[in-house]
């Protein structure tokens, strides 16, 4: 159940990720994205750690795999994201807050390709 729940961060933070493309090509405000952001930290946070707490307390004979440290890695880098937004009027992102959180969101769509090519049926068979 708790795999599940990391869906609902990661989409907010892909979606922060597509909203300061928008901000770059429109010239929109960025505090929805900065917004998005923060909501997608903290619930990443917190299913991150309940899944940590899971696995000391619940499964104590299963590792953890490159998709956990994957999602770890996008947290990191969009809370870099976020920080280099803090002393920023608006919380415009600077050219170094928009390239983490691009290369986070890049990480997201090529470790989800990735995986379901792994898990697919086809793969499984040959």
């Amino acid at each position: 159940m708790l795999r599940r729940l990391v869906i609902l961060p990661l989409a907010l933070l892909t979606a922060a990720a597509g909203l300061d493309v928008l901000h770059l090509l429109t010239g929109l405000p960025a505090v929805a994205a900065w917004h998005l952001i923060t909501a997608g930290l903290l619930l990443g946070i917190a299913v991150t750690a309940a899944q940590w707490l899971d696995r000391i307390f619940a499964e104590p004979a299963v590792r953890t795999s490159g998709g956990d440290l994957g999602v770890a890695l996008v947290l990191v880098l969009f809370g870099v994201s976020w920080v280099l937004r803090l002393g920023q009027p608006e919380w415009e992102p600077t050219w170094a807050a928009l390239l983490a959180g691009w290369i986070a969101a890049a990480g997201l769509v090529g470790g989800t390709a990735t995986r379901r090519r792994r898990t697919s049926p086809a793969a499984a068979e040959a």
